[in-house]
């Protein structure tokens, strides 16, 4: 009898044994909780079994993932992709930026945007960094397992709870149902950094607010036979009269207990030393010291956990879970946040035609990301919806970007070259987008006004109809003084007013095709020697015209100037007809009378290619070439020939000096640029172009004519130290032009702020 009772006593043991289940905990911690990776890594390669998860914040996303049925070694490859680097930060693949939606580059430092119901309250922006690219990624990661799981999170690869914040209640929200990337985006809204979401109704936010590591969920929704604790957080330090973060933090936050409820289990706490909470660069170095923390506790862990799961079981097991899942094929979409205009327009944009039976995940990531970078679009969350036929609706909810915008900028140097820039823009969002602008530069060197509008089309490929009218004003010194020197009087000034109508449609992600029509009129008045006193009366020359041209651009470069990576494509030509007046002043080779000539016509052709090519390290190395071939005839005299023709201005500060010697009716050029830069921060930037003329423009009795062909050729050189600060380029320069005409070639300057102006009529 005592013998049949042993045996039962150890059968039942065995089998308690054999069932011991599991639970792990995953703490918030920003970049931190990727450490939570190697833990779950440490623990696969050791067969220790994990039966249930319960997360917050990044330990939700990780959970998430695992509990999605990727295994950790996959979860560390997102995470550590170029792609996830990009999603941390706001950011979005090069390969999916969409030229045509980017405003035309100008000189704008800061932009702020508001709405006309109230300029202050509801204008000041709630996070850092739009999440709008990071909610696609997670449907794609997480938003298939609905259509597994009936939307219960119990029928997940693994059990899975996480928890969110709702700031109304001041009480933790636990997900254990619904969509699992709608549960685990709000469980990671860290307040301000990521834009909150709203679910039934509640705005959530990170869950590491209230409850930052959830063992306790774990023990009340699982109670498992075992816990493990990953632990990468803490609670913040009681606030300090001197600390305003801290404060804030101690008012947005409770303390979360980093402490497990029951006496079977174990908290494993990787030290992570200054790697902080944003520090998304370091996550390999944080999934690093989980992995070996986790190592140096699994003995340890073995001899309170007899249970094993091995290798080929849970490849097996994992297998089977992802056969299950659905690929992304969209059969509808449903927009709520717009008016019904409005949603149908979103739609033209997702579905491209009629006939299209389904779209999917690659065509819809590429329209999506198209419709999120347009001006009028704030943010885009997404979600699917599985019918009973198991057909996919994908439901977006649509903000709408705040109607105005102004921006502040120009550029502010110790040359007398300084230029403020100011813009004010009203964006409308009905049947189709519309955008109202105008802006201003101000300065003794540049001035310029310029309004217009763009008028998307309803059309399913972008494209837009705007109308300008633009002013510019160039006033060149004689001298290129510093602050602390005299300038002389102005020996060029140039006017031009004109107003176009253009056609702008996109033929690539990075690429677009412009037509337009342009009409205006020329003003320039000129010295024609540079012995002229306040005394001596200028030439002067007018244009009217009119000219229709096209351009092609494709541009992937990384910044509007001093870029370090990408490529610049340009392609324009243009048909001139213009009428030409001259009046010569006392400075002429023939001071008297006044000159008007007949009608001249031209056309040009510009091709302008610069692209980085190599890039190891530090150092980048890039090329730019340019070709410009002009039948444009001479006008009147010398000067007012040259002021007509195409300057060759590869660097920045070549766009605030008239130099003679580098512009020709035909030409080629090029140079290297050598870029050693640290972080994105800090360039070196070494620059050197030739320019070749194949006949230079020369002054014959105060005649423009010919010289030989490929008599002369011109070079420049640059050499600049730039910080690219959050708001602009700060710099130091030093420029060489190697011109017969530049009495000194070499000059220096510091700036702040971009060289950029509006665009000119007939360039």
């Amino acid at each position: 009898m005592r013998f049949v009772l042993f045996i039962l006593l150890t059968i039942s043991a065995s089998s308690q044994v054999f069932s011991q289940s599991v639970g792990l905990v995953l703490s918030g911690g920003g970049a931190t909780g990727f450490a939570h990776i190697g833990v779950i890594k440490a623990l696969e390669e050791n067969d220790i079994p994990i039966d249930f998860i319960t997360g917050t914040s990044a330990g939700a996303l990780v959970g998430g993932l695992y509990a999605s049925g990727y295994s950790p070694w996959e979860i560390e490859a997102i995470v550590l992709s170029t792609q996830f680097q990009l999603l941390s930060v706001g950011e979005i693949e090069e390969r999916y930026k969409y030229f045509i939606t980017q405003s035309e580059d100008d000189a704008e430092l800061m932009s702020f945007r508001f709405a006309k119901d109230s300029i202050f309250q509801k204008s000041l922006p709630t996070n850092l960094l739009n999440p709008t690219s990071l909610d696609l990624e997670l449907l794609r990661l997480l938003g298939m397992n609905a259509h597994i799981t009936r939307q219960t999170f119990d029928s997940l690869y693994v059990p899975f709870r996480c928890n969110a914040s709702d700031i109304v209640t001041k009480q933790s929200v636990l997900f254990k149902s619904g969509d699992l990337n709608v549960a685990v985006r709000a469980s990671m809204t860290y307040p301000f950094f990521i834009s909150p979401i709203e679910v039934d109704g509640k705005l959530l936010f990170d869950g590491g607010l209230y409850n930052n590591f959830p063992a306790q969920d774990m023990y009340h929704e699982f109670n498992p036979d075992f816990i493990i604790g990953s632990n990468v957080s803490y609670n913040e330090a009681p606030p300090t009269d001197d600390n305003l973060m801290s404060q804030i933090k101690n008012m947005f936050s409770a303390h979360s207990k980093y402490k497990l409820p029951c006496d079977e289990g174990l908290i494993i706490e990787p030290d992570l030393g200054d790697i902080g909470t944003f520090d998304f660069d370091r996550i390999k170095d944080a999934i690093q010291i989980g992995y070996e923390t986790t190592l140096a506790k699994i003995d340890s862990l073995k001899m309170q956990i007899n249970r094993r799961v091995s290798k080929e079981e849970r490849k097996e097991s994992r297998a089977l879970f992802n056969s299950r899942k659905h690929s992304i094929q969209i059969k509808h979409v449903e927009v709520t946040g717009l008016e019904n205009d409005q949603g149908n327009y979103v739609e033209r944009k997702l579905i491209k035609e009629k006939r299209e039976t389904e779209i999917t995940y690659d065509a819809l990531k590429v329209r999506y990301l198209r419709l999120y970078q347009s001006e009028h679009i704030l943010s885009v969350f997404p979600r699917i919806q599985f019918s009973a036929d198991s057909i996919q609706t994908l439901q977006l909810a649509i903000r709408k970007e705040k109607p105005f915008k102004t921006s502040f900028g120009g550029h502010y140097s110790s040359k007398p070259v300084n230029t403020g820039f100011l813009s004010l823009s009203y964006s409308d969002f009905k049947i189709t987008p519309l955008t109202v602008y105008a802006n201003a530069y101000f300065g003794k060197f540049y001035g310029s006004v310029k309004t217009g509008l763009k008028f998307y089309l309803p059309t399913r490929t972008t494209s837009y109809l705007e109308p300008q009218f633009i002013m510019n004003r160039w006033d060149y010194f004689k001298s290129y003084a510093t602050f602390f020197e005299d300038v002389k009087p102005s020996y060029i000034i140039q006017n031009e007013k004109f107003w176009s109508l253009s056609y702008h449609v996109a033929t690539s992600n990075r690429s677009k095709f412009k037509l337009d029509f342009t009409n205006g009129f020329n003003e320039d008045t000129y010295y024609q020697t540079d012995n002229f006193t306040n005394l001596d009366t200028s030439d002067y020359t007018s244009l009217l015209y009119y000219s229709p041209g096209f351009e092609f651009t494709f541009n992937s470069l990384n910044r509007k100037q001093f870029a370090s990576a990408g490529t610049l494509l340009s392609i324009k030509s243009r048909f001139v007809h213009a009428i030409e007046r001259t009046v010569p002043g006392s400075t002429a080779s023939n001071p008297t009378g006044e000159y008007s000539s007949d009608i001249h016509n031209w056309a040009y052709l510009n091709i302008n290619y610069q692209t980085y090519f190599v890039q190891k390290g530090l150092y980048r190395l890039g090329i730019l070439l340019e070709s410009h071939y002009s039948i444009q005839p001479f006008f009147q005299n010398y000067t007012a020939s040259l002021l007509s023709t195409q300057p060759f201005q590869p660097t920045a500060d070549s766009k605030t000096g008239f130099y003679n010697d580098f512009r020709a009716n035909q030409y080629f050029a090029g140079g290297l640029l050598n870029v050693f830069t640290i972080k994105d921060l800090v360039d070196l930037r070494i620059e050197a172009y030739l320019f070749q003329p194949i006949s230079r423009i020369i002054d014959v009795n105060g005649k423009a004519e010919y010289g030989n062909y490929f008599e002369s050729r011109f070079g420049i050189a640059s050499i600049s130290l730039i910080y690219h600060s959050i708001i602009g380029p700060l710099r130091a320069t030093v420029n060489y032009f190697d011109s017969q005409t530049q009495l000194n070639p070499l000059s220096f300057q510091v700036s702040f702020g971009y060289i950029i102006f509006n665009r000119n009529a007939l360039r």
